[in-house]
């Protein structure tokens, strides 16, 4: 997906930086905690995917808030409060969106979302709220200013983002939300912001929020319980609950849950058929290194590679349909870019003292409606996988043809059985030199 232009919406209060992509008669606004700017949103690939998703059911607006980012700023007595917040969420909606409207607010980007929906019932047809509160909790407390104080000290090291969220926090994670904290906002800003955050309280507006409401807990913000998710669902008249737990804001169990939910429970269409360069990987002696590590070294040696897998993935214009046990399934439109990445990923597995064998195939599958692909040609992309030895990129003779010309040189490794495909099938060794 192509980064969207930043445009900027003119409002009597200041000006708001937003981004709008993907296409439909609805509109999703998203809105994240107001200290991660947009900015930083297209160069993840948890992010990527996630916007994917978001645009296959609409057209979709990302936004900073004012004092936040590359928007308007503010003084800090006025950063993050809860009025100016819900000025911009309004504004947003009443400027760019068009009937019907979905609002989807990631944790305390709830508090903002509640009080606009409780005092504008008619301004969006439903609402999603992950992992939200109804906050008032801290900021009663003596610890607030403290707290606050404490961020501003760590701001723009990645400590505190990754300490707001349970995802592991590797070195790779750590740098990526340093720079997050500092594009967001400087250490003075984040401090008036949280200060202002653990002062907000909106479980008196619970009840009058009248929209249908999706209220789904993940667990990936380690402050926000299962027990304060449940409480902003029993505050809300006839909202659904759902908990879902996940490892990461970008991939969880929830998407056809929120999918179902933003349609109105309309029938998902018919999976269609597509072409696709398909891609398999593997880790070779996965349990001999498990018992080796341990499992809890071993779980973050397979959480380093699936990052470096996704962003090398994202970098070739692939996409991540989904692990599978110590490997992963990926599409590419071409298959050039799919042997690309395959170099790529066999060299960079070295790295973490590991070694994957790769297999590749170009042919037709199925697009599911839950974002998964079948058909006979996955099956056939996964059994030459299975084939490959360690360090091995093995393709079908489909992707040799393909790439005639390219420059790309290929050793045949003869004609094979695939276990449950019909036939023969040529297969070849991409050379790695």
């Amino acid at each position: 997906m192509d980064v969207p232009p930043v445009r900027y919406l003119s409002t009597e209060r200041g000006d708001i930086a937003h981004q709008c992509f993907g296409e439909g008669e609805r509109t999703l606004v998203w809105t994240a905690p107001a200290w991660i700017s947009i900015e930083t949103r297209w160069d993840h690939p948890g992010d990527l995917r996630l916007w994917e998703f978001l645009a296959s059911l609409g057209k979709v607006v990302v936004f900073d808030y004012r004092g936040f980012g590359i928007s308007e700023h503010l003084p800090l007595d006025r950063v993050g409060h809860l009025d100016e917040l819900s000025f911009d969420l309004g504004a947003i909606v009443e400027g760019l969106a068009t009937a019907p409207t979905v609002l989807i607010a990631t944790g305390p980007a709830g508090l903002p979302a509640i009080r606009f929906v409780a005092s504008h019932p008619d301004a969006v047809e439903r609402m999603v709220l992950l992992n939200a509160t109804a906050g008032g909790s801290e900021g009663r407390t003596a610890r607030a200013e403290q707290l606050a104080a404490e961020v501003r000290q760590v701001w723009g090291t990645g400590a505190f983002l990754g300490g707001v969220t349970s995802v592991p926090r590797d070195d790779l994670r750590r740098r990526g939300a340093a720079h997050r904290e500092r594009l967001g906002a400087t250490p003075a800003v984040a401090e008036a912001a949280i200060l202002a955050q653990l002062r907000q309280d909106v479980a008196s507006l619970l009840s009058h929020v009248t929209v249908p409401t999706l209220v789904v807990h993940t667990g990936d913000m380690a402050r926000i319980t299962r027990e304060m998710t449940e409480a902003v669902a029993a505050g809300i008249p006839g909202a659904v609950y759902l908990s879902r737990p996940s490892s990461t804001f970008n991939w969880g169990e929830w998407d056809s849950d929120i999918k179902r939910f933003v349609t109105g429970g309309e029938e998902d269409a018919e999976g269609y058929r597509d072409l696709a360069a398909l891609l398999f990987t593997d880790v070779v002696g996965s349990t001999e290194h498990a018992a080796g590590l341990g499992d809890l070294r071993w779980r973050e040696t397979l959480d380093y590679l699936d990052a470096f897998v996704q962003r090398e993935v994202a970098s070739h214009q692939g996409r991540v349909v989904k692990q599978t046990g110590d490997g992963h399934l990926v599409e590419f439109a071409r298959p050039g870019d799919a042997l690309s990445a395959a170099q790529r990923l066999v060299k960079g597995a070295a790295e973490f003292g590991l070694q994957i064998r790769v297999g590749v195939h170009f042919a037709e599958m199925e697009r599911r409606s839950n974002g998964d692909i079948g058909g006979i040609g996955v099956h056939v992309a996964a059994r030459i996988a299975a084939l490959a030895e360690p360090g091995e990129i093995l393709v079908s003779r489909t992707v040799t043809e393909l790439t005639t010309g390219s420059g790309r040189r290929y050793v045949d490794r003869g004609v094979r059985r695939l276990k449950g495909v019909p036939g023969d099938w040529q297969l070849y060794v991409m050379h790695s030199g």
